[in-house]
């Protein structure tokens, strides 16, 4: 009987009986002779046999039909040992073939349109693999995952194992459902023959259908099973008998799958196959979910130590002690709700013995606001120092950060006041920001420093605004205060503000003593305000108070 020896190709060394009178070859699964090559035509060329001879013609294929290196663009007879190449695909024509099986046993194969390979009986027992082997390799498999939380290292281990489980396996995928998009992403891909591994394809359909049931499936014939929507993978690939077992979590989600096929009907997967397989990806779920695990502690460890030195590093823009002035006493305190924060406080020395304090507070907490704040810190210091007058200074400050407020979305609330000690004079400027409190000695009484209509716009809204500053003279005994909103803005449990009522009564319970008691009266109030709740911003107080 005639028939063509495969030399190159899908089943490689596999004899194909040609007892019929037309085989297509082509790409598409129900040719005749199927060549799964994405270069070769869904109907490439065809053989025919007429009055008893064989011929091929090629079928206007897009990369032609040769036979013994010749391109054929006619019907062309075909000789005993000719070669007939189609891209990848190499097969030899022989006159006669001898039989492997006894005629009766080949009456009794499947009636189909498709010729298939006919396997040696030795070769079909070699596909099995004993009951032993296949309790070794599964707990090698469940061993390795045990010993290692490097996932990257072990999954291509894990598919080495199971294309030793499953013999008639030519494909294997493990692939798992990127957690921000949720797109499908292959960790890995092996082939039998690894030169396959760079095109090969899986059917992201099939794929789709066991992560959103988190359910197995199995198929014979993917190419004939009503239940697989017959996509151009399972078309290109030849992909026949597949198996696919999902990765799920703990609460039953899957987040990947490991996929298993043939290209070959005649090595098909069994329900066995599919148990198996669903008991290493339950092993494969727990080890890589424990992996997970330990990744993003260490992910939170290498945070958290990195917010520690930003929080020492932000420590740093800050004052290390307070200023030293004749006649003056200072007090601060700073508290950020995160790690890192956005208020600044600082006092910037300048001619004719005058001492600048300014404290800020960037709208927002944590990462970006700290970022700000530090071009914050330098920036005021530059300003103050090359621009005399207060309300010309903060005006530079402000044109300094538009540049970068408005790429950031943020702005910056700022309070100056520069202390002349000769004359106990203080010129203020307020850029948004909370007005100062003026506490005076000589009758016990609180008050805003400076008047609401003086406050300015907050820094980085508006390029080119001028800003105004105003003067208050200190008496023996008075003392100024300035603070950000996290102090008025604090919350208790019933979610009730500080606000002025609560500074009032802590400024009258401190009884007009100095900086230094006057800021421990108001942290001491905020805390028992807000005790019971995490901080709802940054809180930072600064204070001088004059002596005589």
């Amino acid at each position: 009987m005639p028939s063509l020896h495969v030399l190159k190709g899908a089943n490689e060394g596999t004899v194909i009986p040609l007892d019929g009178d037309k085989y297509i070859l082509g790409r598409n699964p129900d040719c005749g002779i199927v060549i799964p090559i994405t270069s070769v035509s869904r109907e490439h060329a065809q053989i025919v046999r007429i009055q008893g001879k064989y011929f091929i013609e090629d079928k206007q294929s897009r990369n032609g039909t040769f036979v013994n290196n010749q391109a054929i663009s006619a019907r062309t007879p075909l000789r005993n040992n000719d070669r007939i190449r189609i891209c990848d695909f190499i097969a030899a024509y022989h006159d006669q073939q001898p039989l492997t099986m006894a005629d009766e046993d080949l009456d009794d194969q499947e009636s189909t349109s498709t010729v298939e390979a006919t396997l040696m009986q030795p070769a079909l027992q070699l596909l099995e693999t004993q009951p032993a082997e296949k309790l070794r390799v599964l707990l090698e498999i469940s061993s390795s995952l045990g010993k290692t939380l490097e996932v990257d290292k072990l999954l291509p281990k894990i598919v080495d194992s199971l294309f030793g489980l499953f013999r008639q396996a030519d494909r294997c995928f493990l692939i798992q459902v990127e957690e921000a998009s949720g797109k499908l992403m292959p960790r890995v891909v092996k082939t039998r023959n690894p030169r396959e591994e760079t095109n090969a394809r899986y059917s992201k359909s099939l794929v789709r259908r066991c992560v959103e049931s988190a359910q197995s499936f199995l198929s014979d014939d993917a190419s004939r099973d009503d239940r697989v929507q017959l996509s151009q993978s399972v078309v290109d690939f030849r992909i026949r008998s597949v198996m696919i077992a999902p990765l799920v979590t703990g609460e039953g989600k899957a987040f990947g799958v490991i996929q298993l096929d043939t290209q070959d009907r005649g090595k098909k997967f069994t329900q066995e196959d599919l148990q198996l397989l669903s008991c290493v990806a339950i092993q494969a779920s727990v080890a890589m979910e424990n992996a997970k695990l330990h990744e993003d502690a260490m992910v939170r460890e290498r945070l958290k130590r990195d917010l520690e030195l930003a929080h020492q590093v932000q420590l740093s823009f800050l004052p290390r002690s307070l200023p030293e002035v004749p006649s003056y006493e200072f007090a601060a305190h700073y508290e950020s709700a995160l790690e890192v924060g956005g208020d600044y406080y600082g006092f910037v020395p300048l001619p004719e013995g005058r001492l600048a304090l300014a404290l800020g507070d960037v709208a927002g907490k944590g990462v970006p606001a700290a970022l700000l704040m530090a071009k914050l810190s330098s920036d005021a210091r530059f300003c103050l120092l090359t621009e005399s007058d207060s309300g010309k200074a903060i005006s530079k400050l402000n044109d300094l950060l538009c540049e970068f407020t408005g790429q950031m979305d943020r702005f910056v609330t700022l309070a100056l006041a520069v202390l002349d000690p000769n004359t106990h004079v203080v010129t203020m400027v307020s850029a948004g920001h909370p007005p100062p409190l003026l506490v005076r000695k000589a009758n016990s009484s609180y008050e805003d420093a400076m008047p609401q209509q003086s406050a300015g716009l907050p820094l980085g809204v508006v390029e080119g605004y001028p800003y105004e500053a105003c003067q208050v003279t200190l008496e023996p005994g008075d003392s100024l205060i300035l603070f950000t909103d996290g102090v008025p803005e604090a919350h208790d449990r019933e979610n009730n503000q500080f606000g002025n009522k609560g500074i009032q009564a802590a400024v009258a319970a401190a009884g007009g003593s100095g900086p230094k008691l006057l800021i421990d009266s108001l942290v001491r109030a905020v805390q028992v305000h807000a005790s019971g709740r995490n901080p709802h911003d940054d809180v930072t107080l600064v204070a001088l108070g004059r002596h005589s």
